[in-house]
């Protein structure tokens, strides 16, 4: 599991497409850390309404369910209705609503729908999707508590968009963040990115934790990635050897 910290709570608050309303180092922005809302539907039970729960059981007898009956299941919290209003709205043609289907992908993907997590990437990646702050902050929120829920997706898609600055901002220490949790888990390419920001000097070089993380990349790569971190570690060592040397000379 990812140890990565939540930011604002996720509340999807979203009308109908009749109505959407749709390098010099800087200080990273501040994150609030908070309890995210968990609101999701796992049987039709959990609906709080008759009429909900008929429409969800339409749903899964894959009867007609009408535009505005899935948006009300979907805003209930049913995963499964959620990606079900998402596809709708993509399906619609109208730039205008894809941002507001990305929300409704990360409320399914919420509810363990890792098929869902791809579909919201997809949307976050694309240039041409207008996104206010608010839905930002709301999408990087879901990001955030994916993570937390194990989504490899999710990790691997949040260290590009806080690499490259899109959609959320450039934020390093974010990025060596999740890098040094899944580095931790034995992902070797995870450690020989971590080790190239130290050589690089772009991190803070520490010389156990360059030792630990070549030494995961040694044990835990490919064949290429091995080698790689082998002639560095035997590099490490020959400094060091030298540094002593130097020390114990006379002067």
């Amino acid at each position: 599991m990812v140890n990565l910290a939540l930011t604002l709570p996720l509340v999807l608050s979203i009308a109908t497409p009749d109505g959407l309303h749709v390098d010099t180092p800087e200080p990273e922005p501040r994150v609030t850390r908070v309890q995210a809302i968990d609101n999701r539907v796992t049987e039709t039970r959990d609906l709080p309404t008759q009429e909900l729960r008929d429409i969800r059981r339409r749903m899964l007898a894959e009867q007609y369910v009408s535009f505005e009956e899935m948006r009300r299941l979907a805003d209930a919290g049913d995963g499964n209705a959620a990606f079900q209003y998402g596809e709708r709205l993509l399906e619609l043609g109208d730039p205008d609503v894809r941002s507001a289907a990305a929300l409704y992908f990360a409320s399914s993907a919420l509810t363990g729908r890792e098929y869902a997590v791809y579909e919201l990437v997809k949307l976050l990646r694309d240039p041409d999707v207008p996104f206010s702050e608010g839905r930002l902050d709301h999408l990087e929120n879901a990001m955030r508590n994916l993570a937390l829920q194990g989504s490899e997706r999710a990790v691997d898609a949040l260290a590009d968009f806080y690499a490259s600055g899109e959609p959320f901002g450039r934020k390093p220490q974010e990025v060596r963040r999740i890098l040094m949790e899944r580095a931790g888990s034995g992902d070797p390419e995870a450690a020989m990115n971590l080790v190239e920001a130290m050589m690089s000097g772009e991190a803070e070089r520490d010389p156990e934790t360059l030792r630990a993380l070549l030494k995961t990349a040694r044990d835990e790569g490919d064949l290429g990635t091995s080698a790689a971190a082998r002639t560095l570690l035997a590099q490490l060592e020959i400094d060091a050897r030298a540094t002593d040397t130097g020390k114990e000379s006379p002067q």
